[in-house]
């Protein structure tokens, strides 16, 4: 089964748990984000760099 990590806490995310997944608008990879990360508002960085809010 697919593991699925906050790009923020890096908490693993339960599948059955509410997430979001997007892919990066610098590179393309898919990145996930916790909700309460995402409710927070919290940035998130990813391999390439870009970082968002």
């Amino acid at each position: 089964m697919q593991k699925v990590e906050c790009k923020y806490c890096k908490q693993e995310i339960p599948l059955v748990d509410t997430y979001v997944q997007f892919p990066c608008p610098e590179c393309g990879e898919l990145m996930a984000r916790c909700e309460k990360c995402r409710t927070f508002g919290h940035t998130y960085v990813c391999d390439c760099g870009f970082e968002g809010p």
